[in-house]
């Protein structure tokens, strides 16, 4: 739990649902709802605020996330790779950096729109791509074959359905408690709260059923969920799912048609903040569990030498191992590990090396590797000339000849 990587994935989860759970919220539920009542104007307008300042929070949380796996790449502190623009090559040269860019581009298109309420549909699908993309640089983007896309799309739709439930919850708190002190507001909030319902059951269904096909693909068994601590994590996040839905079903058959009297609103406010209080927890979960290996997809790690560079790069077609020895500027040479999710080596053809310097000054270097008898790929040869944050290209020719780029930042010692 020391690990400030958790909490700034649970904080960043929690700002993005709340900010496109708020404008789904508005679009599907408040202004589809029955006839706007007198102040809806500036119910709104709070919305949108809230919309505005969870944006503020999801981008500074998220530049917080890039720096800190920027350092847990590079072996580096935060300090040292704000100072010497170590998050340059995270954020240019990787899959995570790549979507960081794109989340960040529709995050301000987000805010910008929210100034013009006439683009709904635009504002709809704008947030749902702002939530769903995170998909990409989990556990699901790094899942091979049919099976991978299928688990992708899983993802996604869990994103989806727990932005549109769990980040609508807080504006639905707001309007109950608007309702409460504002007269004429029974019809519409009585209206609003069958709407949002209608949402709650179809986003739960489509956690039930996405959640059952992440836990496939993450756990190696039922067994795993008290047997290892990522899967107690998971049993964790089911349990306050229930309690959750629990909730939910109390609001749902016993509140909702008692509506619009007084004490069916104080007793949904209630509930729904408890439900926000949980959501929370199960946002905690979320960020621990992102920062560990799922028990389906662990591997083995290679023995480096003590004063060599290494990284592990994982993509959906392959994953690569590797090692140069020595890890400093100078003479040196590379070994290539390429293999298949389930660490069998991976039937390339040929495996090209390309090593980009800090500075553009010097060019990159490119070498073929030779294949070694023991199945890995060895590049010699190979000259360094200066230290710092390289960017190394594995280029990985399949047995149907196309060509699988692997890339990932490494350090290189003086």
């Amino acid at each position: 739990m020391a690990d400030p990587l958790i909490f700034v994935r649970g904080l960043h989860f929690a700002a993005t649902l709340l900010a496109c759970g708020t404008v789904g919220f508005i679009g599907l539920t408040a202004e589809a709802a029955a006839k706007q009542p007198a102040g809806f104007a500036a119910f709104r307008e709070r919305l949108t605020t809230l919309v505005w300042l969870a944006l503020a929070v999801a981008i500074l949380s998220g530049a917080a996330w890039l720096l800190l796996l920027a350092a847990e790449i590079l072996g580096a502190s935060v300090l040292d790779v704000c100072l010497h623009g170590g998050a340059w090559p995270v954020l240019f040269d990787t899959r995570f950096g790549l979507v960081w860019c794109v989340r960040l581009v529709l995050a301000v298109l987000l805010g910008l729109m929210m100034f013009r309420p006439a683009l709904r549909g635009l504002q709809l699908g704008t947030a749902a791509a702002l939530v769903a993309l995170p998909a990409l640089v989990g556990h699901a983007g790094a899942t091979p074959g049919i099976a991978g896309d299928f688990h992708l799309l899983s993802d996604m739709a869990h994103l989806l359905a727990a932005g549109a439930w769990l980040g609508g919850l807080p504006a639905f708190w707001l309007a109950l408690t608007w309702a409460r002190r504002e007269p004429g507001w029974e019809n519409f909030i009585a209206s609003t709260t069958r709407r949002f319902s209608v949402v709650g059951i179809l986003s739960v269904t489509t956690l039930l059923a996405s959640g059952l096909v992440n836990s496939w693909n993450l756990l190696s068994g039922p067994r795993d969920l008290v047997a290892t601590g990522y899967g107690r994590l998971i049993a964790l996040k089911i349990g306050l799912f229930v309690a959750m839905l629990a909730i939910a079903a109390v609001n749902r058959f016993y509140l909702t048609p008692r509506l619009p009297e007084r004490g069916a609103l104080r007793a949904l406010q209630r509930n729904s903040l408890a439900e926000i209080l949980l959501g929370l927890c199960v946002l905690l979960l979320v960020g621990m569990l992102g920062t560990r290996a799922p028990t389906a997809h662990t591997h083995a790690q290679p023995e480096v030498p003590d004063n060599a560079a290494f990284v592990h790069i994982h993509a959906p077609e392959a994953m690569a191992d590797v090692t140069i020895d020595p890890g400093r500027a100078g003479p040196a040479e590379a070994t290539i590990r390429v293999m298949r999710e389930d660490l069998s080596q991976f039937p390339a053809k040929d495996v090209r090396l390309a090593l980009e310097p800090p500075t553009k000054r010097i060019p990159p270097l490119q070498r073929n590797a030779i294949e070694q008898a023991n199945g890995a790929w060895r590049v010699t040869g190979i000259a360094l000339s200066e230290p710092g944050i390289w960017t190394v290209r594995v280029i990985v020719t399949s047995p149907l000849g196309e060509a699988i780029e692997l890339d990932a930042p490494i350090v290189i010692e003086r």
